[in-house]
């Protein structure tokens, strides 16, 4: 009977472990080295030295740990960033999308608003979400969207510094529970 083997699979450099495995029939799979269920379970914690699973030392643990955290904030940034914002273009506070499609939209409008020869009644159509939270396609006056788009690149442009802020806040952090105490 043959009995069933869980693995590591080092990385190019041999130094650390990109995955994990496991294999019912004990039959390792090319540079794969046998483990521990807890080190299959756990393989970021540990490195390979000399051939030999250790404890992966505190320099990696802390790089690996900054690499995942700088990931979290980059995604809650870009879910930030396609969130919505708020303008007051229109006299009063209207929510307005900002989603990929969204800010195409928001630019192409911005970008008409701005040719030259209109008409002073000219106005483009523009979602938004007015204070009772219903969503519509209002006219806007060249001034109004340009307005609505300098609040949204606004928006953006904190969401970014936030980010940055943040990311060298966890570059500098010593500790794996430092890093991880940094949060969105």
């Amino acid at each position: 009977m043959t009995k069933s083997t869980y693995f590591l699979t080092p990385n190019a450099s041999g130094t650390a472990f990109t995955g994990s495995g496991y294999t019912p029939d004990g039959t390792l799979p090319a540079g794969a080295i046998a483990c521990t269920q807890a080190q299959a379970d756990n393989y970021t914690a540990y490195a390979l030295s000399n051939g030999a699973i250790v404890s992966a030392p505190a320099a990696q643990l802390l790089a690996q740990a900054q690499a995942a955290q700088i990931a979290i904030i980059t995604q809650a940034c870009a879910g930030a960033i396609t969130s919505g914002f708020s303008s007051s273009a229109l006299g009063s506070a209207h929510t307005y999308p900002s989603g990929l499609t969204d800010q195409a939209n928001l630019a192409a409008n911005v970008l008409s608003s701005l040719l030259p020869g209109l008409p002073s009644t000219w106005t483009t159509p523009q979602i938004c979400c007015d204070a009772n939270g219903v969503w519509a396609y209002v006219a806007h006056t060249a001034a109004q969207v340009q307005q609505v788009g300098s609040d949204g690149k606004a928006a953006i442009l904190a969401f970014l510094t936030k980010k940055a802020s943040l990311q060298a806040e966890i570059e500098a952090a010593t500790t794996v529970a430092a890093v991880q105490a940094i949060v969105w």
